[in-house]
C-alpha cells in the first residue's frame, strides 16, 4: 500500500499489535529528515485519546502480524 488516496480520512485502522486508530488526515508533507519528505498520517487512538502522527511509509510498512501473516502495520478495520 504506498498510495496516500489508499488511507481513508475518518476510516478506523487496527494496528497490527492490536488497537483502534482513527485517521484523521494525510499530510502531504513531513519534517523527519530521516524518513525523508513523503507525507504522513495523524491518527487518534480509540483506546486512550491521544493524537499521534507516523510517516506514510512507515504507517504502511509491511509488518509480521502476531499470526505470522505480513501485513501492512495498520489495516482498514472491520470492527468500526
Amino acid at each position: 500500500m504506498d498510495n496516500k488516496d489508499s488511507i481513508q480520512s475518518g476510516r478506523t485502522y487496527e494496528h497490527y499489535k492490536g488497537g483502534l486508530y482513527t485517521v484523521l488526515f494525510v499530510t502531504e508533507e513531513t519534517t523527519n529528515e530521516r524518513k525523508g519528505n513523503n507525507g504522513g498520517v495523524v491518527y487518534v487512538s480509540r483506546t486512550y485519546g491521544k493524537i499521534k502522527h507516523r510517516d506514510f511509509d512507515e504507517f504502511t510498512e509491511e509488518v509480521e502480524w502476531p499470526d505470522g501473516a505480513m501485513r501492512p502495520r495498520f489495516i482498514l478495520s472491520e470492527k468500526e
